[in-house]
């Protein structure tokens, strides 16, 4: 069996809560398999932590990304290996089943936060480096 789960990513907002679903999304991934916060949630903290979002572009070699836009694309691309398994979920035609859903929350020179839902329940706030000492097993 998969484990089906959604990445969304959202622009922080005030008096919007990380532990609430955001009413919009810039852009929402879909992600067939390995969706459990030991697998996919491991894998966006250990690629976003260390990371900043700014707007505009650094030196070679800063962890930086050029606004939420270059954050998303960054994430397929980091995600995306072959065919299959990932893809950018359609708004008319949302995948069901869904085990887990991700929030990565943004703004140009504000930290990244990330928040996990299993259903309606919020099983995990907090930055990268957070989530990576939750969940991360050698």
């Amino acid at each position: 069996m998969a484990t089906r789960a959604t990445v969304s990513i959202a622009r922080r907002e005030e008096g919007v809560s990380f532990s609430e679903k955001p009413n919009k999304t810039i852009v929402d991934i879909y992600h067939h398999y390995d969706g459990y916060p030991e697998g996919l949630g491991v894998k966006l903290a250990s690629y976003l932590d260390g990371w900043h979002i700014t707007n505009g572009m650094g030196r070679d070699g800063d962890t930086l990304f050029n606004g939420l836009g270059c954050m998303a694309a960054s994430i397929v691309a980091e995600l995306k290996d072959g065919p299959g398994n990932v893809y950018i979920e359609d708004p008319e035609r949302k995948h069901g089943w869904l085990d887990y859903q991700y929030y990565v929350w943004g703004d140009d020179y504000k930290d990244i936060w990330i928040s996990i839902f299993d259903g309606d329940e919020c099983i995990f706030v907090g930055k990268p480096r957070k989530l990576l000492s939750k969940y991360y097993t050698d």
